[in-house]
């Protein structure tokens, strides 16, 4: 297994987050074991910090001092916070329709705006025909090198679930958008498999919004490669935004997870998301995003149908809510 690297400062704190047991939520559910994995606690509040800083090691490793990324809005702003510290400038390219509350962020951290007329397939699309052109590492999901660096960074979620159990829970769920996520962490599961570490590969459950994502879909067509779907096929959402996409972009990497893991893939709609945000928050304490949550309304819709109450459970939680640390930080002021 890969020794955890140490970010640049301990003060980062990227990986090694929490992994609580719930059991109120146990009992909600009807399963008999049930962990919360939550990223939230990363940086900048997602799991993106695991890959971003990857990247960006990578970057510098090869000598580039700028880069373009594109983002929906947590990407950039885990790409903005990190790329001071290796003295790499990031642009960072947004579509021209999205309001997220991180581009300000984005900006007091030194990052340069670009505005993308199109959705965020588009703006991955030019951002990387201007690094080629201005000679940038293209630091975008589907990227060979990133997708593997990528790979890695969130393969360390898989190592910590385990170090924490100390074992290999039978079920874990992740949310899917472009497929980066699950992809690795079954990836690092697999990896301790292979060394003889683990003796089993847990099963993967991917999780996405039924407004539109082709990994959930072509699992569900049982396919075994992903078909992109129409860009007027998709309808995104401010609750959805983090899992919809036309083409995902790692997505043959995730449908491959979901296949070889035994696994399983299922919707979960707004409101569902909304749902389980606030039970997260009510019994844990835990802030999420409602996307987020997504990986916790699979496992219970999961139990619901196979019945399978006996089985060991980790839910992915992927994102925190930046709006409910700052509300605190406020009261706590």
């Amino acid at each position: 297994m890969e020794e955890l690297d140490e970010p640049p400062d301990e003060s980062h704190r990227i990986g090694n987050t929490i992994l609580i047991r719930s059991r109120n939520l146990e009992s909600l559910l009807s399963c008999k074991r049930l962990y919360l994995k939550f990223e939230g606690s990363n940086p900048t509040g997602t799991q993106k910090d695991r890959a971003s800083y990857a990247c960006l090691k990578l970057a510098k490793e090869m000598g580039y001092s700028s880069l373009a990324i594109a983002t929906c809005g947590n990407f950039g702003a885990s790409f903005a916070y990190f790329a001071p510290k290796f003295g790499v400038k990031a642009h960072v390219y947004i579509p021209a329709n999205y309001k997220t509350e991180r581009i300000q962020e984005i900006v007091d951290n030194g990052s340069i705006i670009h505005r993308v007329q199109g959705t965020y397939e588009d703006a991955v699309y030019l951002s990387g025909v201007e690094a080629k052109d201005l000679g940038w590492f293209n630091a975008n999901p589907g990227e060979e090198l990133n997708t593997r660096a990528s790979i890695l960074g969130y393969s360390k979620i898989a190592y910590e679930i385990y170090e924490s159990l100390g074992y290999i829970p039978d079920v874990v769920s992740v949310p899917v958008g472009n497929g980066t996520t699950l992809a690795g962490v079954y990836h690092g599961f697999k990896t301790l498999y292979d060394e003889g570490i683990a003796d089993k590969i847990p099963r993967m459950i991917g999780v996405s919004t039924p407004l539109g994502n082709p990994v959930v879909k072509s699992f569900l067509k049982g396919l075994r490669t992903v078909e992109d779907l129409s860009p007027t096929e998709i309808k995104e959402t401010s609750l959805n935004e983090p899992l919809v996409s036309w083409h995902s972009f790692d997505g043959s990497l995730a449908l491959d997870a979901l296949w070889e893991s035994n696994g399983w893939a299922t919707y979960v709609s707004d409101a569902q998301m909304v749902e389980y945000a606030k039970m997260i928050a009510r019994e844990e304490g835990i802030s999420t995003l409602p996307a987020s949550a997504s990986s916790l309304a699979a496992i219970s819709k999961y139990v619901k149908l196979h019945k399978d109450k006996e089985s060991s459970y980790v839910a992915v939680l992927t994102a925190g809510n930046p709006r409910f640390f700052k509300r605190e930080d406020k009261k706590r002021g």
